[in-house]
């Protein structure tokens, strides 16, 4: 993950992005975490910055998997990752892919 990390810090600098890259990173390392653990597969991610928001994509190769907001107990160690994204995302959502992946994305919006 530490790699997925630094590759959205260093597209966010190289774009001047002026919103918050913390949450930005944070959010993308829930997604990349999320492709390894339960895709079991490589994935791809994309970045695009944009005036005013940006878009960030995580590809993965395992498709027809419901992502679901989990209610996790307090003393539970995971399952944090989509709850994290739904409150601190502009917006997300998922898609399947043409190759029979699915993508996860989200925004981030300068306020």
């Amino acid at each position: 993950m530490r790699a997925a990390r630094e590759f959205v810090a260093s597209a966010l600098a190289a774009g001047h992005y002026t919103g918050d890259r913390e949450v930005a990173v944070l959010l993308t390392s829930e997604l990349a975490t999320n492709a390894v653990l339960h895709a079991a597969t490589p994935f791809e991610l994309t970045v695009n910055v944009e005036v005013d928001a940006i878009r960030i994509t995580v590809v993965d190769g395992a498709g027809d998997q419901t992502l679901q907001l989990r209610q996790p107990a307090p003393t539970d160690t995971n399952g944090r990752g989509l709850l994290l994204v739904e409150r601190l995302a502009s917006s997300w959502g998922t898609a399947d892919t043409d190759q029979g992946g699915k993508a996860v994305w989200f925004t981030l919006t300068l306020a």
